[in-house]
């Protein structure tokens, strides 16, 4: 049985067996390694007197295998890509001897073990410090997870448990790949900032909590309108132009934040995906360079901003105690291409905004917080602690069953404590009680350590942080550090906004008021009821600090760290057979209103572990005057690196071959089409018989395919 079909058989035994992982999971057994990071010396940034910036997109889509993060133990393994993930790099360089690089990933969360692996590569050839660096996430939750620099988060962000250090490794050198090769493409720049409100798009997951904040206007919860009101609409970008050949600026690349879950499509999906965002992202790449004709790819890196509480906007169900919603790939690519469409809107607009005149400032500070768990009169729990609602999940993604059950429901009594609430840690009722969690789950597991970062382009302070952080939250944290920036300088930025789940994962922080509540969020909200105005509190420190020393770089004196690892991707095999079509084109009808018809073609192909998914792999292509071209669709080009083609491994075959079908979503009626497999290794290029696909009836389709 193939490693797929195995995981296929454990996710269907799921709901009989999930008390058993529950408590079997938190000690198991595993391989512990310790990990030493080297702390490279950069070299010095020269000071040209020009700014200069470049992007890039690189492919991080793993080959199968790894389990995806976001759902946890719900979480299926993934067995091929539909939109590919990719780490979008952008570099800036203001000419005066300052640089950022801000890295947007299509994973689930940053980590810190990526981040500082990265730094430790790039820094001498870029000249770039770790606290230049800031690696942030989609938050997508059909993307690998296992990732972190601690063991809670390797065993319970995913189906699987342990670092994955081969991922890690490839990632790692991707990114760091792009760092360096945006650094070395850098041009003449000019870039423009701005922001626009945005409604329709995100709504309130956790109303009943946002309600009892004391600083905000009171609000109806019972009014079904009001979660689209407690809202963060702004859709907040930094464009970048630059200067071609011929001294003529084109735009290059956008760097923007929207607060929304990317939780569009549901737990039941089997591939790799990076949600909505994808369609978000690839809409304004596609277009702007359309539209511009630019002499270079356009990059788009759409981030997370306070997304804690924010949901996609999709069809109200109600909740879902019983059962997951359905998988609907068209809600998340009409939601996303929305987004896409006012992400477009707002890069026009700032053309007259451009400016050759960059000023960068970065600061960072790293503190292991149970160390260093009092600013000021604010002490934050020194000791990590899960609450219960968290094991039910989260509004709209429930874990069927275990969420009805008093202890896992946040509207139970039972949720949150009445007694003994005085502590840091106030009514969080604790997964396994307070005194058993850390026999099962001990307190150096969880994450400690933060890198308090501050990126300040211009007249935008942006603040990366390793946490889900809820709206109230952030106008608290971002209403403090702009205060004290503005009080602190004379030229005030009219730009703070926050990019959750960067440069690391601590699950969420709320705010006190919202804590109370002990919804979802709340008992995700490790180091208890008093993180927000400590995060608020250490945040504006460190601007303070940045008065007086604009350079200010405190690292931890080691970068050390033990973790139990764990291998998932496929190990490497030598395929000794030869490419072959299993199956020429048959079409796939939809059986319920929210599937889409496709049209699938088989092949025989190297296994998975030389498949290189992150190069493109499969298209069609149109037959037109007698020669075959690369299909568009809508200006929408069809192949793996669209929205509508999905490649996934099927199983293990002979001679350490694999077996793997390409689909063809939403196909095009009339022409003929035929499929391309691109060479790999040794295997030549593989074509499909040709094929036209039309309507016989009413969602009834048929295929001619030509011999």
């Amino acid at each position: 049985m193939s490693l797929l079909s195995m995981a296929k058989v454990r996710m269907s035994n799921f709901t009989k067996i999930l008390f058993i992982v529950l408590s079997a999971t938190l000690s198991a057994c595993a391989t512990i390694k310790e990990i030493t990071i080297p702390q490279t010396i950069p070299t010095p940034i020269e000071k040209s007197g020009i700014a200069t910036a470049g992007a890039i997109s690189i492919d991080i889509t793993p080959p199968p295998g790894l389990p995806m993060g976001g759902y946890s133990v719900m979480a299926n393994i993934g067995q091929g890509f539909r939109t590919r993930l990719k780490a979008r790099v952008i570099y800036l360089n203001d000419g005066k001897g300052n640089s950022t690089v801000l890295v947007q990933t299509d994973l689930t969360a940053a980590s810190l073990l990526m981040h500082h692996k990265v730094a430790s590569v790039v820094a001498k050839e870029t000249g770039l410090r770790p606290g230049d660096i800031a690696i942030t996430a989609s938050h997508s939750h059909s993307a690998p997870a296992n990732i972190f620099n601690n063991d809670f988060y390797n065993k319970h962000m995913s189906s699987g448990k342990g670092l994955e250090e081969e991922f890690l490794k490839f990632s790692v050198t991707q990114i760091s790949k792009g760092i360096i090769e945006a650094y070395n493409i850098r041009r003449p720049a000019k870039i423009a900032i701005g922001s626009k409100n945005i409604y329709g798009y995100n709504r309130n997951r956790s109303i009943s909590a946002y309600a009892l904040n004391s600083d905000i206007n009171p609000i109806d919860i019972n009014d079904q309108n009001s979660v689209f009101k407690a809202v963060n609409p702004a859709l907040t970008m930094i464009r970048i132009d630059v200067k071609d050949k011929s001294n003529q600026y084109y735009p290059l690349a956008a760097f923007s934040s929207f607060s929304v879950h990317a939780t569009a499509i549901t737990p039941q999906v089997e591939v790799y995906n990076a949600d909505l965002f994808a369609y978000a992202q690839k809409d304004l790449e596609w277009s702007i360079k359309r539209a511009h004709n630019t002499p270079w790819p356009v990059v788009h890196a759409l981030t997370t901003g306070t997304q804690g509480d924010m949901a996609p906007a999709l069809e109200l169900q109600g909740d879902n105690y019983i059962r997951h919603f359905d998988l609907n790939w068209k809600q998340a690519k009409k939601l996303g291409q929305s987004i896409g469409k006012e992400a477009i809107k707002l890069f026009e607009s700032l053309q007259s905004k451009l400016s050759p005149d960059i000023s960068l400032m970065n600061v960072a500070r790293e503190l292991n917080i149970r160390n260093n768990n009092k600013i000021g009169d604010i002490s934050l729990c020194k000791d990590a602690a899960i609450g219960s609602p968290t094991v039910g999940g989260a509004y709209e993604r429930r874990t069927p069953w275990l969420s009805t059950l008093p202890f896992f429901n946040t509207d139970s009594i039972f949720s949150h404590r009445w007694l003994f609430t005085d502590g840091c840690h106030g009514n969080k009722n604790h997964v396994g009680f307070a005194y058993i969690q850390p026999i099962f789950e001990p307190k150096d597991s969880f994450p400690q350590i933060v890198m308090f970062q501050l990126i300040k382009i211009n007249d935008a302070l942006i603040i990366p942080l390793p946490f889900e952080v809820t709206i109230n939250a952030g106008k608290q944290i971002s209403s403090t550090i702009m205060t004290t920036y503005n009080n602190a300088n004379t030229k005030p930025v009219e730009y703070v906004w926050i990019t959750s789940n960067a440069n690391g994962y601590f699950g969420y922080t709320t705010t006190v008021d919202e804590y109370a509540r002990q919804n979802y969020e709340g008992g995700h909200t490790l180091y208890g009821k008093y993180s927000t105005p400590y995060l608020a509190e250490q945040l504006s420190d460190l601007v303070f600090n940045s008065k007086s020393n604009p350079a200010i770089h405190e690292l931890l004196p080691n970068w050390q760290y033990k973790v139990a690892v764990n291998q998932f991707l496929p190990k490497k095999q030598n395929s000794s057979g030869t490419r072959q079509i299993i199956q020429q084109p048959e079409v796939v009808e939809a059986k319920n209103l929210h599937d889409e018809h496709y049209v699938a073609f088989q092949w025989q192909d190297i296994n998975p572990s030389e498949i290189d998914f992150h190069k493109p792999l499969g298209k069609i292509e149109l037959l037109q005057s007698g020669n075959w071209l690369p299909l568009q669709v809508k200006n929408e080009p069809i192949n793996d690196e669209g929205y509508d083609i999905e490649i996934r491994y099927l199983t293990d075959l002979g001679n350490d071959m694999g077996k793997y079908e390409i689909r063809w979503y939403n196909p095009a009626i009339g022409h003929n089409y035929r499929f391309v497999i691109e060479p790999r290794k040794k295997q030549t290029r593989l074509i499909s018989r040709a094929f036209s696909y039309f309507p016989i009836k009413e969602n009834k389709h048929d295929l001619m395919v030509y011999k």
